[in-house]
C-alpha cells in the first residue's frame, strides 16, 4: 500500500477529469484474482472473465456492500465472497443464491475497457468512447526497433496540469536547462496527419499536437563522439485529453519515443506512466550507451518536474505572458473535454 499523498480541493480548476482513456492498470497486475481500484475518485474493482476479458466496475456489491475485490471469478462471472451473488462483465447480476427472481436494481457501474500496450485503459466520461484509443506503433510491429523501459511516477499535480507540460516550451529551457545555438520554439499543428511519425491520426475532435525545435543543440562531448551532432532539435508531440504520445529526433533521426498515459487516482493523487523507446542503431555499444544516456537524463527532467508539481498552487488565477500560448491551447482544449465528461456523467446519473 502506498502512502496517500495531501489531497488537493476536489473543485480545484485544474483538476476537472477530461473525457478520454486513461490506465487503470498494468496488464501483469490483472491475473486470475480480481484487482482492487482506486480510479476516477472511485472506488472500482478490475476482473478477467473466464475467456480472460478484463472488466472495470463499482467494486461494492449492491446487496450488502460487501467488496468484490475479495471475491473469485466463477462460471465465467465475478461471485461476491459475502452471499455469493454473481455478476457479469456487463455488471449484471446473473446469480443469486435462494432467489428465484434477481432484483432489477441488482446492477453495478461498468467502465469500457481496452487492453492495449501492457495496460488497462478505461473510458471516464459516459458509457460510450467519443474516439478509439490512440496507436503506438512503436509498441506493436515496431517494438523490435528499440530498447525500451516502462516509467511510472505519482504526484498530487492533476492530470491537465501533468499533460499541458510538453506544450510549456520554455520550461525546457529555465527548468531543464537546455542550451542551444536558438532558442526553443513551438509551432502547434492544425492537421493530424503532421504528426504522422507519432502513429495513425487521432480522432481530430480529441487531438492536439504540436512541434518543439531548437537548432545547435549543445550536448556532452561524449555523445558527439558516437556521431551525433544535434544540429536541429525537434520534439514531436500529440495526444488526446488522457495522453500523449511524443517523437524526439536529432537531425530529423528519430532517437526516442513515448508514451505517456495518466491513471487519475483521485484529487491530489495522479500517476504519470507509460514507455519510453530508444531506437536502436544497429551498434551494440553505441545504443546500449544512447540507452543509459536517454533514460538518465529522462528520469532527471521528471524529477525536476515533479518538485515543481509537488508545491504547485492550481487554484490560483495565471498571469499568462506571450509564451504561455501552448499552454493555454491545451488549457482550452482540455477543459472543454472535462465539460464532456460533466455532461455525460450527469445525464448518466439522470438516467440511472
Amino acid at each position: 500500500m502506498t502512502a496517500v499523498l495531501p489531497q488537493r480541493a476536489t473543485e480545484a480548476a485544474g483538476y476537472r477529469l477530461a473525457a478520454g482513456w486513461y490506465i487503470a492498470a498494468s496488464t501483469r497486475s490483472l491475473q486470475r484474482k480480481p484487482l482492487a481500484l482506486d480510479l476516477f475518485g472511485r472506488q472500482l474493482v478490475a476482473w478477467r472473465d473466464s475467456a480472460g476479458r478484463p472488466a472495470v466496475m463499482q467494486r461494492h456489491c449492491p446487496h450488502l456492500g460487501a467488496s468484490l475485490a475479495d471475491g473469485k471469478v466463477v462460471g465465467g462471472s465475478l461471485r461476491c465472497a459475502f452471499h455469493h451473488w454473481q455478476f457479469d462483465g456487463s455488471g449484471s447480476c446473473v446469480a443469486v443464491p435462494g432467489v428465484a427472481r434477481i432484483p432489477q436494481t441488482a446492477t453495478l457501474r461498468t467502465y469500457p475497457v481496452v487492453e492495449r500496450y501492457g495496460y488497462l485503459w478505461a473510458w471516464y466520461g459516459g458509457d460510450s468512447p467519443a474516439y478509439p484509443l490512440p496507436a503506438v506503433p512503436a509498441l506493436d510491429a515496431g517494438r523490435d526497433g528499440y530498447l525500451a523501459y516502462r516509467f511510472r511516477h505519482t504526484t498530487p499535480a492533476s492530470p491537465r496540469r501533468v499533460l499541458e507540460n510538453a506544450f510549456d516550451y520554455y520550461h525546457f529551457m529555465h527548468l531543464h536547462g537546455m542550451r542551444s545555438g536558438e532558442p526553443v520554439t513551438l509551432q502547434l499543428l492544425s492537421d493530424p496527419a503532421d504528426t504522422a511519425e507519432n502513429g495513425p491520426p487521432i480522432a481530430p475532435q480529441a487531438w492536439m499536437g504540436a512541434v518543439l525545435e531548437s537548432k545547435g543543440l549543445h550536448i556532452p562531448r561524449a555523445v558527439r563522439c558516437l556521431g551525433i551532432r544535434a544540429d536541429r532539435f525537434h520534439l514531436l508531440v500529440d495526444g488526446w485529453p488522457g495522453g500523449q504520445r511524443l517523437t524526439f529526433l536529432l537531425d530529423d533521426e528519430v532517437i526516442a519515443k513515448e508514451l505517456l498515459g495518466i491513471t487519475p487516482v483521485a484529487p491530489g493523487r495522479t500517476v504519470m506512466r507509460g514507455w519510453s523507446l530508444v531506437r536502436r542503431s544497429g551498434h551494440r555499444a553505441r545504443d546500449a550507451f544512447a540507452y543509459l544516456a536517454y533514460r538518465a537524463q529522462h528520469l532527471q527532467g521528471t524529477l525536476q518536474d515533479l518538485a515543481i508539481y509537488r508545491d504547485t498552487d492550481e487554484q490560483s488565477a495565471p498571469v499568462p505572458v506571450r509564451y504561455d500560448h501552448g499552454v493555454l491551447r491545451f488549457r482550452k482544449h482540455y477543459d472543454s473535454w472535462a465539460d464532456r465528461a460533466e455532461s455525460a456523467e450527469s445525464q448518466r446519473s439522470a438516467a440511472s
